[in-house]
């Protein structure tokens, strides 16, 4: 896979969008915006939407959902040529967002997933392939706290190759093997119910992102691709697929069309 340029340096998707087969596309969005933004944002959202986001105590909270899940409407307009507000989504049983559609509709080939991180969202698009994301920000961890999370959550193995790795390399180290793991759990769809332990990923510097085993399932190596992906300095980013993934398109979002879509 070539080396991933940053965010900024992303195209402005075209016009009109379709997915070849083994595609996905890579979508990042900046979520500070203004006061102004965000009240075109929100016009996008359903009631329940609204509603769900004027739960959360924190305004930041509230904001990073309102701006994420309305940019991910806003994106996938883009594929289905509908206006983003008429998009019905729903969450299957673990939690994770999808499409609500008919099995034979233009709907039920597409799949995708996001994540969000302070000031930045990531999302995927495929065509019909379980997939999942997961973006962080690399924030400080103490290095005993990053240890004790390290043993509670990684795989055996995982945990011996962080221990084995210098000072410096620990903290995006930690990430790198967090944000493959969790991806993959995303794409799965099973939430918690899939342990974080029961799998192994690559965490090493310069390691190619990998599915390295699984206690579960232990041809799933075979089956599922992960990708790195670093958007912006102080965050680090992971992809899994299931299948091999052919090509990947990164799109940067242009927030100036939304008033073309939430009219």
């Amino acid at each position: 896979m070539s080396t991933i340029p940053p965010w900024p340096d992303w195209p402005y998707a075209p016009a009109q969008l379709s997915l070849a087969q083994g595609e996905v596309h890579i979508w990042c969005a900046s979520l500070a915006l203004s006061a102004a933004r965000m009240a075109e944002l929100a016009t996008v959202l359903t009631l329940a939407e609204q509603e769900h986001a004027a739960r959360f105590r924190s305004a930041q909270a509230r904001q990073q959902f309102v701006a994420a899940r309305a940019i991910l409407r806003l994106i996938l307009s883009h594929y289905l040529g509908q206006p983003p507000q008429q998009l019905r989504l729903r969450t299957n049983p673990w939690g994770k967002p999808e499409l609500d559609s008919e099995p034979a509709s233009l709907q039920s080939m597409l799949t995708f997933n996001l994540s969000h991180s302070e000031a930045l969202a990531l999302y995927a698009v495929a065509d019909g392939r379980a997939i999942g994301i997961d973006l962080e920000y690399l924030r400080p961890l103490p290095g005993a706290e990053l240890e004790q999370l390290a043993a509670r959550y990684f795989a055996p193995a995982e945990y011996q190759a962080l221990l084995s790795l210098t000072d410096e390399e620990k903290l995006p180290a930690f990430f790198r093997c967090w944000t493959r793991k969790e991806a993959y759990v995303k794409a799965r769809g099973q939430g918690l119910s899939l342990p974080l332990d029961a799998f192994e990923v690559s965490l090493a510097p310069d390691s190619p992102a990998r599915l390295l085993a699984s206690a579960e399932e232990p041809d799933a190596p075979q089956r599922w691709s992960l990708l790195a992906i670093e958007p912006a300095p102080a965050y680090t980013a992971a992809l899994a697929v299931e299948g091999h993934i052919e090509r990947v398109a990164y799109f940067r979002w242009n927030d100036q069309e939304l008033a073309l879509f939430a009219t």
